[in-house]
């Protein structure tokens, strides 16, 4: 069990630096930079320059969200299979717990991974617990479908949202 254990937080957290490494970015696209050279109008090139400059600089636009960072589906589909061969839920939280402190996962993937818990409160627990190292956050309200129980939602929710209240 423990070589098994070891094989997974290997086989995710190299996984986990392919996805997260800048070779695997693609570069930014646009035209390539072109250089003038026409020496007749060069008057007319540091002007244009100079203005091009200024609008840059007085009305830059805000950089586009960063994409939230997850697990790959090979990550999570290894997650699962491991998650699956447990016995009981006692091993499956031991490494549920693991695979979320070794790579981003997102909420839907946890959804997934906490549908492998049997009982109900293992599952929150689990959810209470992988909340810190969920990278879209904002995202948790999607659980609700992955418990059974209202009161389980609302003890999650409050766990981890203190502005949550209980519609009722």
């Amino acid at each position: 069990m423990k070589k098994f254990l070891l094989l997974v937080m290997i086989s995710l957290t190299s996984l986990g630096v392919m996805a997260q490494h800048p070779s695997n970015q693609r570069p930014p696209q646009g035209p390539p930079p072109t250089e003038h050279h026409d020496h007749h109008d060069q008057h007319h090139h540091d002007q244009h320059h100079h203005d091009q400059h200024h609008n840059q600089h007085h009305q830059q636009t805000p950089p586009p969200p960063a994409p939230v960072i997850g697990a790959t589906a090979e990550q999570l589909q290894m997650a699962l299979q491991v998650l699956n061969k447990q016995s009981y839920d006692d091993k499956r939280m031991e490494v549920a717990r693991l695979c979320v402190v070794l790579c981003p996962f997102q909420v839907r993937d946890l959804a997934r991974m906490a549908s492998c818990f049997t009982m109900e409160d293992r599952k929150v627990d689990f959810l209470i617990y992988a909340y810190k190292y969920c990278p879209d956050k904002e995202n948790y309200y999607r659980l609700r479908d992955v418990l059974r129980y209202r009161s389980d939602y609302d003890r999650l929710m409050e766990t981890v949202d203190p502005q949550y209240r209980r519609p009722y």
